[in-house]
């Protein structure tokens, strides 16, 4: 059975398709930053009576390479799943150099060192796949995002060009994109340490986001996106774009079919109310 490495798999999406996929007998090797969480997941399959394998792992680190080859768990992957990520929030003028630098590292830099790492033993395996968890925010933009969307549409970018690269060899690269699940994901977002100041003119703008964000569409249940996963595992051809989501759906079709300026309108209007 192929092996599969998850990143940021100690919560939400990561969390739920490891034991997902452990379930349906893949060898799982679950990473995170968290030993803490790591070990609660561990807990968890231990109960449901699965087998995986956790390793503790920081996409920030600048040993990467040299963490996966001296670890012979982490040898012959077949599947990587690229998960891990955190949102940086708050108006860009707000934001520090030091936060956006973080905010890249983990979720564009370190993925690319980890998936540079691994491609020698992904492309010697017959079911080589590279799956990077996107979110529809790689496709279209929201006010005070612009650092975790920025970082989404650069994996996009990242990603077609690696199918390209990576076709001759037999080994496909897929994007997920979901909407909005219920992961945590907001509540562990990280807020910019001035976007609050009132040295900026943005605090309306932002109170008004808040209370709009917590009236939209209710979050859904990440196995949804976890059994898009899994379909992309099992798949011996699979596609190299995957929406999750209504909301996700929605919003790219209406940026696909609406004029740019109407479209922009709606999204102020459900943001920021301007």
């Amino acid at each position: 059975m192929y092996k599969v490495l998850i990143t940021g798999a100690s919560s939400g999406i990561g969390r739920v398709t490891a034991l997902r996929l452990a379930r349906r007998g893949y060898q799982v090797i679950a990473t995170g930053r968290s030993e803490g969480r790591l070990r609660g997941l561990v807990e968890e399959a231990g109960a449901l009576r699965l087998e995986l394998k956790t390793f503790s792992m920081d996409l920030r680190s600048s040993d990467i390479k040299e963490v996966i080859e001296s670890n012979s768990c982490l040898e012959k992957v077949d599947v990587l799943v690229n998960n891990a990520g955190y949102g940086l929030w708050g108006p860009l003028e707000t934001l520090s150099d030091q936060e956006l630098v973080n905010q890249f590292q983990t979720n564009l830099f370190g993925l690319m060192s980890l998936t540079r790492t691994l491609l020698p033993q992904i492309r010697s395996s017959e079911n080589g796949k590279i799956i990077n968890v996107s979110s529809v925010l790689g496709r279209l933009g929201t006010p005070f995002n612009g650092a975790y969307v920025s970082s989404k549409f650069a994996l996009e970018g990242l990603s077609e060009s690696l199918r390209y690269e990576l076709d001759p060899f037999g080994v496909s690269v897929s994007l997920v994109e979901p909407g909005y699940f219920e992961t945590g994901f907001q509540s562990s977002q990280v807020r910019a340490e001035k976007s609050d100041s009132p040295s900026y003119p943005y605090q309306k703008f932002l109170n008004n986001y808040l209370v709009k964000r917590s009236r939209f569409i209710r979050p859904s249940n990440p196995d949804k996106v976890a059994n898009v996963i899994e379909r992309i595992v099992r798949s011996k051809s699979p596609q190299f774009r995957y929406v999750v989501g209504m909301d996700a759906k929605l919003g790219i079709l209406a940026k696909r079919l609406l004029p740019d300026k109407l479209f922009a309108y709606f999204v102020r209007k459900a943001t920021i109310g301007q």
